[in-house]
């Protein structure tokens, strides 16, 4: 976003926390609040009035869920949920929206989510810090099967054992990571990263976008077009191998 202001609107039902939040963007001068509102009828007004660059948006306004809101405007600015209910986060991902913020705000957390529009990279919603987790790209080695990271589930933090992955999926810049359990978590890493880090003898990549776990798969067979598919234990739908990675896999394992 080239702009030295990212004219903004700040909407909650309950007016000590838009107080509190104008205080906390008062320490950001690329910050320019333009609107403020209190309930869904008046949100959808001064966004089409305004026509802002980014809303920071309360989900719950007075009952009334507010990502039908977005439905109700004539602009698209960004979204920014700021919000006491971890229930609508997945929702929030599908709206591309650039972040889902817990309250009570963490400055930090909102600084990360401003420097991405600053930067105008495009990110789905969810963040690092406490509502999304991973690991740090800087360190190269790669885990081992029984070692523990700390992921993020439910809006809680869990200590996870890398064996205990079942298949990770890529989610635009951020990752699904879904446990033999059925639990998931979105992380704040790629399927490139993923890759580079997870023990070579238990996962294999089998498309761009999906890493799974060997001890796992329970059949593989040959599809169309010198594609594969593959089944995973619990999961009845199968996996698409594309031609490059069936190519890969039947070199590596055929005997």
């Amino acid at each position: 976003m080239n702009k030295d202001k990212i004219r903004s609107v700040v909407v909650d039902d309950v007016d000590m926390m838009r107080a509190t939040l104008k205080k906390v963007l008062d320490n950001f001068p690329n910050i320019e609040i333009v609107g403020e509102a209190s309930d869904y009828e008046s949100a959808r007004d001064v966004i089409n009035k305004t026509t802002p660059d980014l809303v920071f948006l309360d989900i719950d306004l007075n009952g009334i869920t507010s990502i039908d809101l977005l439905n109700e405007i004539s602009c698209n600015p960004k979204i920014i949920f700021i919000t006491s209910h971890p229930d609508f986060a997945i929702k929030a991902f599908e709206l591309n929206a650039v972040d889902y913020i817990m309250k009570p705000i963490s400055g930090e957390r909102l600084r990360k989510a401003i420097d991405r529009i600053t930067a105008d990279i495009e990110v789905p919603a969810g963040a690092e810090g406490e509502a999304m987790s991973g690991f740090s790209e800087a360190d190269d080695d790669r885990f081992t099967p029984d070692q523990i990271i700390l992921l993020n589930f439910d809006n809680k933090m869990n200590f996870i054992k890398i064996r205990d992955i079942n298949y990770i999926e890529a989610f635009g810049n951020y990752t699904k990571v879904y446990l033999n359990d059925g639990k998931l978590s979105i992380t704040y890493n790629s399927i490139k990263s993923w890759d580079a880090r997870l023990p070579e003898d238990v996962f294999i990549q089998i498309h761009r976008s999906t890493i799974v776990n060997l001890l796992n798969v329970t059949k593989i067979e040959k599809w169309t077009n010198d594609t594969g598919r593959l089944f995973l234990k619990g999961i009845e739908k199968p996996f698409e191998i594309s031609r490059s990675y069936f190519f890969q896999i039947k070199k590596k394992y055929k005997v």
